[in-house]
């Protein structure tokens, strides 16, 4: 029978005091939020953080969705969620596979560039992608927000590194049952290598969720605007309370926490994948 040394039980204890004190760090902002959602404005600017069950209203969710157009917005940040996220998994796919199970001149030339686009900051691409957007008259509209962004660098190397962990032996096996390139990748790549492929996704859903500045400077319209605008907008509004710029930030927050709930697990195990160069 194994005993627990003195030491051991020391470091166990210290361990789960970090970890429970870096969760209830990372926890009590969206705690926060969530009941000053659901407070009268009056009780968040008291500081009360402690809610009384019979002082609950929703009315501030309401206020904000009326204040701005969120409702129009929350379908807007969707659409471009899944255009953007669909198009950047999908040329990843294809690169990934181009770079890894084809053999052409200048394959090693293309990863490195690939590589070279994660140190491009986005700031000094936003006045090309503007004035290109602007001449193809996408602007203030759904592709205005989402050409910019139909690949993406980081997309390309997670999946073509988790495509190179593929044994040999594998593909070299479909190719003599007659497999072609789109059968090898449909029937044996993509089922082998699903957990970097939902990790990819949900990177890439996450990052055109959040997006800002590219919409707020790309769109002219309340409607045709996402909610992280309509959230600033919410914010810089004189007649505006604090509770009602909880209920905003809630309802914006709400999907993203859900996909991390979630989808924890799978981003662990993809992001935790053996990687080889």
């Amino acid at each position: 029978m194994s005993t627990v040394t003195p030491r051991g039980w020391v470091g166990s204890v210290l361990r789960w005091a970090w970890l429970i004190a870096v969760g209830a760090v990372v926890a009590f902002p969206v705690y926060v939020t969530v009941v000053s959602a659901v407070l009268p404005s009056g009780d968040v600017m008291a500081g009360r953080l402690v809610p009384a069950p019979g002082r609950l209203t929703l009315g501030n969710l309401r206020d904000a969705l009326d204040t701005v157009p969120l409702a129009r917005q929350y379908l807007m940040s969707v659409a471009v969620t899944l255009v953007q996220a669909g198009a950047q998994l999908l040329t990843a796919t294809i690169a990934a596979y181009a770079l890894v199970f084809t053999r052409w001149r200048g394959r090693r030339l293309a990863f490195t560039a690939v590589l070279a686009t994660l140190a491009i900051p986005n700031e000094s691409l936003v006045i090309p992608n503007f004035e290109l957007v602007t001449s193809l008259g996408l602007r203030d509209t759904l592709l205005g927000i989402v050409v910019p962004y139909l690949a993406a660098g980081y997309a390309v190397f997670l999946l073509r590194q988790a495509f190179a962990d593929i044994p040999t032996e594998v593909m070299e096996a479909a190719r003599l049952d007659g497999c072609d390139d789109i059968r090898a990748l449909v029937r044996i790549v993509l089922p082998m290598c699903w957990p970097q492929l939902i990790t990819a996704g949900l990177w890439s859903a996450l990052s055109a969720w959040n997006g800002f500045f590219w919409p707020l400077l790309i769109t002219d319209s309340p409607q045709r605007r996402t909610v992280q605008v309509g959230l600033s907008q919410l914010v810089t509004g004189e007649s505006t309370s604090p509770a009602v710029i909880y209920a905003g930030t809630l309802l914006v927050l709400l999907p993203t926490l859900l996909l991390v709930v979630f989808g924890q697990r799978l981003l662990a195990r993809g992001l935790a994948s053996r990687i080889t160069a």
